[in-house]
């Protein structure tokens, strides 16, 4: 299980002057970890520096510096972190135009249940939706779930030995399903599982 702690954060001091060679390296992780579902529905696997990254710049945006205020934004931030034998995403449905946006908000009501990863010849896993502190300010343009992804120790192995990924959603009014996701992705997640 990954964990991130209190002393692996930087001072606000720290991350103010690292910010913008931290951003660079993260945008570079978000891209090997981000699967798009379509034109406006996208997963992003969190592992320990995305959601590291995520807390920095919150902590910055909102100068937390006193200890239990921190202490409290971590514990909230470590439910994105994935477990053994799962994989946590944040699913952001999103679009510029308004009438996409209505159509998710309406006749996509229940998509984020909806939402599936396939390693290998497995069956399909659908991810369970939690609602979460962090998503909860989100754009107008916008809509943000949290995604957990259970599997069992073969699912396990064969993402480790980099099989075949695909994903999908099987929702009535949208569905859709990756072709081939890159073997660089593949081999990120993978590593969630050491």
């Amino acid at each position: 299980m990954t964990n991130l702690k209190k002393e692996d954060l930087l001072s606000l001091e720290e991350y103010s002057e690292k910010r913008s060679s931290l951003r660079d390296e993260n945008i570079a992780l978000k891209k090997e970890r981000l699967i798009k579902i379509g034109d406006n529905v996208s997963l992003l696997f969190e592992n320990k520096e995305t959601v590291q990254n995520k807390l920095q710049e919150l902590l910055r945006d909102e100068n937390v510096i006193q200890s239990e205020e921190i202490q409290e934004k971590l514990s909230i931030y470590k439910l994105l972190l994935p477990d053994t034998n799962n994989l946590k995403a944040s699913m952001f449905i999103g679009s510029d135009d308004k009438e996409k946006l209505d159509f998710f908000a309406e006749d996509g009501k229940g998509i984020d249940k909806r939402v599936w990863i396939q390693i290998g010849e497995n069956d399909r896993v659908f991810g369970s939706s939690h609602t979460n502190a962090i998503h909860a300010h989100t754009k107008d343009y916008e809509k943000v779930f949290v995604l957990e992804f259970d599997f069992s120790n073969l699912m396990v192995k064969d993402f480790q030995a980099g099989m075949v990924l695909y994903a999908g959603i099987d929702h009535p009014k949208y569905n859709i399903r990756t072709k081939e996701i890159l073997k660089e992705t593949t081999t990120s997640l993978a590593k969630d599982f050491l």
